[in-house]
């Protein structure tokens, strides 16, 4: 079984998609050949598991510099969120002082130990290959040195775009800034031997500007683990009531995602189609402005707000729904949720606030549900009306199945190990 060195920011304790991308890459990867080593950071703590499961951590510089104003910061804070909370704040001014240079991202600070740590792994452990994932972009230049330093080959895996569509765009707009990251996303694109991303678009894009590196450039979407579903069926049973369910924290992180149309759509829906007994569900995060802004369209009796609940209960929620709500943002091309995947593995019809993005194009490719416009809330009304309509009509929404085979996690962790495989052949053939 060949090793190989997975450079990543997040990963557990941190609960996040990014996380979970990699968490279920290294999960599968033995199957196919390939043992993970995980270079990661130690800011927010470790786990017990770590030395058995090949966990190395290096420390963040910055973090440590400003390690008691953290501990303040975080003090209330669950461990695995921790990342969520911001030691200073972006709308103070050292905060965004720190945003608008620290170049590629916040998590510069990790890069030189990470360096340190991830030589001394690569002399112990003799990876094949490197692999490395983003955001955050640090993450690309600790691989990068380190395929440099010991001659190994290299995987560049874009979970979002760099400059294409960024989470946080607002701290890239200084053409300074867009100069520097330019030159330091020419030299991944330049320097790795294979490129992966999340979605087309992304994909699209890098090949448009580094068409060089287009034969490079993989597309390796995110998906569902059908093992979570196991021993899951439907429990609810019929009560005549159109249940929509949500899960997951209601505002994402990616700016510009927002349920005010949703809610707008909704009022106008239940004042319009009274015979149709209507039930929202919103499992997970929300703020008292999202739950306010409900509350404002007169819905407190239509959407109820529950907590975030543990995965698998989740999942109950979802396969119990007749049908499940998405909300991407508008203009936004490379957006593909996680929570579409959770969706697809429950097989449960998908209403998606979201058009001329990756999810969109998922969901009508496959027949999974309707989309609409995430900001026309008259749409969305009439949207929801024809979901619901066709839910009480019997409707069969045959994609599932394909869509099953096509984004399960062990398929697609199947992929990656057939892009390790020809990157180290051809490294072979090349030496030879």
């Amino acid at each position: 079984m060949q090793p190989v060195l997975i450079v990543v920011h997040d990963y557990p304790p941190i609960l996040s998609a990014g996380a979970e991308r990699i968490v279920k890459f290294a999960h599968y990867l033995p199957a196919f050949g390939f043992r993970p080593l995980i270079l990661t950071t130690g800011r927010y703590g470790g786990q017990a598991t770590d030395a058995a499961q090949g966990v190395f951590r290096a420390h963040d510089l910055v973090h440590t510099l400003f390690s008691g104003l953290r501990g303040r910061a975080a003090a209330d804070v669950a461990q695995e969120a921790q990342f969520r909370v911001a030691t200073l704040s972006s709308q103070s001014l050292l905060g965004r002082l720190r945003d608008q240079i620290m170049t590629p991202d916040t998590k510069l600070g990790w890069l030189l130990p990470a360096v340190r740590l991830g030589s001394r792994v690569i002399a112990q452990q003799r990876p094949a290959l490197i692999f490395s994932t983003s955001p955050p972009e640090t993450a690309h230049l600790i691989a990068r040195r380190l395929a440099h330093r010991h001659h190994l080959p290299w995987v560049a895996d874009l979970r979002d775009g760099w400059l294409f569509e960024p989470p946080n765009p607002a701290v890239r707009q200084a053409a300074w800034r867009r100069a520097v990251e330019h030159r330091l996303e020419a030299g991944v694109i330049a320097s790795a031997q294979a490129i992966v991303t999340a979605t087309g678009p992304i994909a699209d894009d890098l090949r448009t500007r580094y068409p060089a590196a287009a034969g490079r450039i993989h597309t390796i979407t995110n998906g569902f683990d059908a093992a979570e579903f196991q021993g899951l069926q439907r429990q609810r049973q019929a009560d005549g009531v159109f249940r929509l369910v949500y899960t997951g924290a209601l505002s994402a992180s990616r700016q510009g995602t927002s349920a005010a149309a949703f809610f707008a759509g909704l009022a106008q829906f239940v004042h319009a189609q009274p015979a149709i007994p209507l039930q929202v569900i919103v499992i997970g995060d929300t703020s008292p402005a999202e739950q306010a802004a409900a509350a404002s369209h007169g819905l407190t009796g239509v959407v109820s707000f529950r907590p975030a609940v543990p995965r698998r209960e989740a999942h109950q929620a979802q396969l119990d729904a007749d049908g499940l709500l998405l909300i991407t943002a508008p203009g936004q091309r490379s957006v593909a949720t996680l929570k579409l995947f959770d969706y697809i593995g429950a097989g449960v019809p998908i209403l998606a606030l979201a058009a001329d993005n990756a999810a969109a194009a998922i969901v009508t490719q496959y027949g999974l549900g309707l989309t609409v416009a995430p900001d026309d809330a008259a749409a969305i009304q009439r949207t929801l009306h024809e979901l619901a309509a066709r839910q009480q009509a019997g409707a069969v929404w045959p994609g599932f199945a394909a869509a099953q085979l096509r984004f399960e996690r062990r398929q697609l962790t199947g992929q990656l190990a057939a892009v390790f495989r020809d990157v180290l052949k051809k490294g072979r053939g090349a030496t030879g």
